[in-house]
Order: structure tokens, then sequence, then C-alpha cells
């Protein structure tokens, strides 16, 4: 018996569509495969070369391959909460409260697996956020922001937010500094 592809999918994610900062990506790759001279100044990778101490630190350890612990190692933990006391004047941060991961998408994006509530999003704001809200069915809440208060989520507009919908118990509150537009 035949399987329908479209069977193996979730009945919710039936128009369901990537996010448009990956498709645009695709988008210019395949066109500079095809040997079109495109300038790509829309994906949010660094154009800085990679720092010279971290490119021999991971020549050093290329060899380990054991499993690392779930919230990262404990050393790099530690130096993220003295960097952040050095720099922000935050005291008393804990490293068992601190988590690395590869990166935020998928930071976010196991948070929201786990996080039980409704979530809160800016508009306008990174493009994935929404999406994978989607994918872990979670309640999403836009708040537009507007260029009057330069894109920024005031006291009055989430406690707007907060009146105006019946929302879960718990709600997560997802912001990027800086946001899209940023200043």
């Amino acid at each position: 018996m035949e399987t329908e592809h479209s069977s193996l999918l979730r009945p919710d994610l039936e128009n369901y569509c990537p996010a448009s900062n990956l498709m645009l990506n695709e988008k210019i790759r395949n066109l500079r495969k095809a040997g079109e001279k495109v300038y790509h100044l829309a994906f949010g990778q660094s154009p800085f070369p990679i720092y010279e101490g971290a490119t021999k630190a991971l020549c050093q350890h290329a060899g380990e391959n054991a499993y690392l612990p779930v919230a990262g190692i404990p050393e790099l933990r530690q130096s993220i909460c003295d960097f952040h006391c050095k720099t922000d004047d935050l005291q008393d941060l804990d490293p068992e409260q601190v988590v690395v991961g590869p990166g935020s998408k998928e930071l976010i994006y196991l948070l929201l697996e786990v996080f039980n509530g409704d979530v809160l999003l800016l508009s306008p704001c990174w493009t994935t956020y929404k999406p994978q809200c989607h994918l872990t069915r979670h309640n999403v809440v836009v708040m537009q922001t507007t260029m009057e208060d330069e894109w920024r989520l005031t006291p009055q507009l989430l406690e707007e937010t907060l009146a105006t919908n019946d929302l879960h118990k718990n709600k997560l509150l997802i912001l990027c500094n800086p946001d899209n537009p940023s200043k």
C-alpha cells in the first residue's frame, strides 16, 4: 500500500513554509552556482574571520570526540559569567544557570519544545521565531512595535497585550537585541 507524502506531516503543518531568510539564502546560493554575481548582504552570518585564539583552541581539541555536558563545558559557562560580570557589571551570575549551545536558533527551539505556555513576540522580529512557535504548537501573540517608539517594547504595549488576550498563566517573551529593523 502506497503512503501519500502529505500523510507523513502533521495536518497543522500543511501550509507551513520555511523561514523567508533561509529561502532567500538558498535562492542566492543557486544564483551564484549558476554563475550570477550576487552581493549578498542579507544573511546574518558574520563577515569577520574567526578569532585566531578560537581557531587554535579548536585545533587543539579536534581529536576530542566524547559527549560534552548537556548544558555546555563548565569552564566556558564560567567564562561567560565572568565576561558579563566584567563588561555588564552583572554580579552573582551562576554558571549552573547558563546553557551553551551551537546557536541561538537551536536553543530557542529547544526551549520552545519544553515550554508550557504562550509566546509573545515583537513585530518586526527575526524571521524564524514565529515558525518555530508554530512547529512547537504554541499560541503566539505578536505585539506590533512602532517607529515612534524606536521599535521598542513599551510598558504600555506589554500591559495592553496582557490585558486584551486570553493567555496561559505561563508566558515567554522572546526579545532580540538589536531587533529588525535596528537603529
